[in-house]
């Protein structure tokens, strides 16, 4: 193969580490194996470096052929080569066709159906999450998410199931990339996408906010408006004053919470001829029919709440 061809198909396999170690393999893998994809019947060190230069993705468990990097010899996928002896990788799964020098403590999980890092001893799997979890979660208890990781990030749309980037698990249960999860943070948003609960400990937060409508009085003419509000942090209704600074739930104490109708004057200090007052008491009425009804209590509300962890990676 001409090298002008090997640069097309990303396969410059034998690179110089900084401390002078041979490194065979890609950026992303060291091994000693190229695949043949048969996709577009090319030849390339891994998925990624496929991916990275095709306008299609490759599924490497498709694959059937694969070449030696030290004899060039091209043969069906097996753990060593058929003529000099090689061994393609350390690590060598054949159900996902992965071969990887590094140690990464990789182990394949028959539930995921692929292979991840960290190893086996710190994860296990969950039956109705659908994925590996921490085994903190497992002594502790965790909230069940069904199938949570066959889906993408919330924030990148990326596939999470599959990737090597490591997730984020809030106290919800629904995933996202940790470097997004970052990110959000960063920006100011402190809430799931998926489902609005906080992700971290807003504490600090909530006690500013009872400063801050200490501090700032409601004019006279709406110091007696109340509303009703669901929490999306407990998720229970509170009938409140309202406040332009915030709504504070009566349940939890958290200003994570959403309007459910208008708001209306204390009935105590409604007068007979407030048109406004009626009016804003109806309508309060006509939209209490949609006001939300709590879910009853399951066991799964009473498990303790881990610090948040991540989910392994695929290897």
């Amino acid at each position: 193969m001409s090298t002008e061809e090997e640069k097309i198909n990303g396969d410059n396999s034998t690179t110089t580490e900084s401390n002078g170690e041979k490194r065979v393999g890609c950026a992303h893998y060291k091994r000693r194996a190229k695949f043949v994809t048969p996709c577009c019947n090319k030849f390339y060190m891994c998925r990624y470096c496929h991916d990275e230069k095709e306008q299609h993705y490759f599924n490497r468990k498709s694959v059937t052929e694969l070449i030696c990097t030290e004899c060039d010899t091209r043969q069906k996928v097996q753990a060593k080569c058929e003529n000099c002896g090689v061994t393609f990788g350390k690590y060598t799964c054949l159900l996902c066709n992965l071969f990887d020098d590094e140690d990464k403590r990789q182990y394949h999980c028959d539930g995921c159906g692929i292979c991840r890092v960290g190893g086996r001893d710190r994860f296990f799997h969950c039956e109705r999450c659908n994925m590996c979890l921490p085994v903190q979660l497992q002594r502790v208890g965790h909230r069940c998410v069904e199938n949570v990781s066959r889906s993408n990030c919330p924030v990148c749309l990326e596939d999470i199931h599959t990737s090597r980037i490591p997730c984020h698990i809030p106290d919800c249960g629904h995933l996202l990339h940790r470097p997004c999860f970052e990110q959000l943070l960063q920006s100011g948003h402190y809430a799931c996408p998926t489902c609005q609960t906080s992700m971290i400990d807003m504490t600090n937060l909530w006690s500013y906010l009872d400063s801050e409508v200490a501090a700032t009085p409601m004019p006279p003419e709406y110091a007696d408006y109340k509303t009703t509000i669901l929490c999306k942090d407990c998720h229970k209704l509170s009938t409140v004053k309202f406040h332009v600074v915030g709504l504070k739930c009566q349940h939890c104490g958290a200003y994570n919470t959403c309007q459910t109708n208008g708001f209306h004057k204390e009935s105590s200090n409604t007068e007979p001829g407030d048109s406004s007052s009626s009016s804003s008491t109806s309508s309060s009425r006509s939209g209490s029919a949609s006001v939300p009804v709590p879910r009853p209590p399951s066991p799964e509300d009473h498990l303790p709440r881990a610090n948040p962890l991540h989910e392994p990676p695929q290897a």
